[in-house]
């Protein structure tokens, strides 16, 4: 991408249109960086934002949002922290704080984060995503983070056929084995995730197992080209190329390409990193990411934020983002 298209598409995400990207563009792209007090001037129009508004006033007095549909489960309060991160919140807003600590009060009772509220509802996806987010919402040193962690470092697996990797201890819940989490070849979605919260983590922050295990989730990915079969040059699911806000136990290319600049931007020196990245940019048009399709409308239905089918803003700044922290890597001396 040229530095006109560049500079074309910095304009277009700060536009005060949709305030969350006008403050992130300006917090994390803008060079020279806007000062301290325009910075707070922006972020202080996120909260009014109608659609987000839409988002708050769901929040119930005890931290958690409701389920349209279904049973009662933690999916909307995954959801609603998703979008709040998207809008550049963290866990010092209240309705953030308020969600970590009913999620830490009811979901944390087996020793990692559960959509249910026990065991049974322990997942590798969920645990994973859900820790990306609140990590990347500043919640790192949690209990609700650190133990989701732990939980993955002990049990998470990384195998495909006759590559062996992931935690060994024993875990007595038979509801990873019942949705073929742990198969001869682990479920793709809980790698993913799991491999995205261990990325997570800043570098000087990541223990030898994060380290570890992080390195074993690299290798499955090889494996995969990030995104494909291993045995042909197709996605592994069709959303992996449709981008969303919202996609719940699920990664979409956009997200795993995050995950790959957060684990080691450097990672762009391998082929198929390289390739995935191209990949990527085909699906974009001068630049913008089309949102193509949201899951989690059982919290609200539409998601407000933007339409399905248009050029995202949230999606294209996110992009953005990648692309630069791989370009600094390349550019990088040796």
């Amino acid at each position: 991408m040229g530095n006109e298209q560049d500079a074309a598409l910095l304009e277009w995400l700060s536009s005060p249109t949709v305030p969350p990207v006008h403050y992130l563009a300006s917090r994390d792209l803008v060079r020279p960086a806007p000062s301290e007090a325009t910075l707070l001037g922006l972020r202080g129009r996120v909260l009014d934002w109608g659609p987000l508004r839409q988002i708050l006033d769901l929040q119930r007095p005890d931290g958690s949002w409701p389920k349209r549909t279904g049973p009662a489960t933690a999916q909307p309060t995954f959801w609603a922290l998703t979008l709040m991160h998207r809008c550049g919140l963290d866990s010092h807003d209240e309705p953030v704080a308020r969600a970590i600590e009913y999620l830490t009060d009811q979901h944390l009772r087996k020793g990692a984060l559960s959509y249910t509220t026990g065991g049974s509802g322990i997942l590798p996806c969920y645990a994973g995503v859900a820790s990306t987010t609140l990590i990347k919402m500043g919640a790192l040193d949690s209990e609700i983070v650190g133990e989701s962690l732990r939980w993955l470092t002990d049990h998470q697996r990384f195998d495909h056929k006759e590559t062996k990797a992931g935690g060994v201890e024993p875990w007595p819940y038979r509801t990873p084995h019942n949705f073929g989490c742990w198969e001869s070849v682990s479920c793709y979605h809980g790698v993913a995730a799991a491999f995205r919260a261990f990325a997570a983590v800043p570098l000087d922050r990541r223990s030898t197992d994060v380290r570890r295990r992080l390195e074993e989730a690299i290798e499955y990915l090889r494996i995969h080209r990030l995104y494909k079969k291993s045995e042909s040059d197709r996605p592994l699911f069709r959303h992996m190329t449709q981008s969303f806000l919202v996609g719940d136990y699920r990664s979409d290319l956009l997200d795993m390409l995050g995950g790959v600049a957060d684990a080691d931007p450097g990672l762009i020196s391998r082929g198929w990193v390289r390739d995935a990245l191209e990949e990527m940019d085909s699906l974009t048009t001068e630049g913008r990411v089309t949102l193509v399709k949201n899951y989690g409308r059982a919290l609200i239905d539409p998601i407000p934020f933007e339409a399905i089918g248009a050029p995202s803003r949230f999606l294209s700044y996110q992009w953005l983002r990648i692309r630069r922290a791989f370009g600094e890597a390349s550019d990088a001396p040796a």
